[in-house]
């Protein structure tokens, strides 16, 4: 009995730093919350609500569509940024794992290095090769509206003048 309670303590002991963090972290973020309530500007504004690029506001209603491929360079991103979780975690345990950890490692960079010739080989890589010719049909198009607009609006005052 008095060796499971000694148990219980030393167990407490460990893991009280942890805690004590855990609890402090919470506290601190309470805190900051709180205070960017209180002290942070409140100001109502239409001016405030109007959408903005880089501080440049919107001179029409824009629309632009953009592809998923976007998406791509994040998701191949995360993907090899994880391989070097795995290669450091390698790393600070090579003494343990010895020649068989290298091999591991090496077949590991090697799957993920032909992933990257296949993503390469395939195209995917090429973000300027995909959008340049929706691109460039886009343009065209809007020109192509703006001059039909301009057209028909000559034809329109043409027929107003001989009236």
């Amino acid at each position: 009995m008095d060796e499971s309670l000694s148990d219980q303590i030393s167990q407490i002991d460990q893991i009280w730093p942890i805690a004590a963090y855990f609890i402090i972290l919470a506290a601190m973020l309470v805190f900051m919350l709180l205070l960017s309530h209180f002290l942070g500007p409140k100001t109502r504004s239409r001016a405030k609500n109007t959408p903005y690029e880089s501080g440049i506001i919107s001179v029409n209603d824009n629309k632009t569509r953009f592809g998923n491929h976007f998406f791509l360079y994040a998701i191949f991103f995360v993907i090899f940024d994880l391989e070097t979780i795995y290669l450091f975690a390698w790393v600070i345990a090579f003494d343990e794992v010895g020649w068989a950890g290298f091999i591991e490692a090496s077949i590991f960079i090697l799957i993920l290095l032909a992933a990257l010739v296949y993503l390469w080989r395939i195209g995917a890589l090429e973000l300027m090769h995909r959008h340049q010719p929706f691109r460039l049909k886009t343009i065209e198009r809007q020109q192509l509206s703006a001059q039909q607009e301009s057209s028909e609006h000559k034809n329109n005052q043409q027929v107003t003048v001989k009236r």
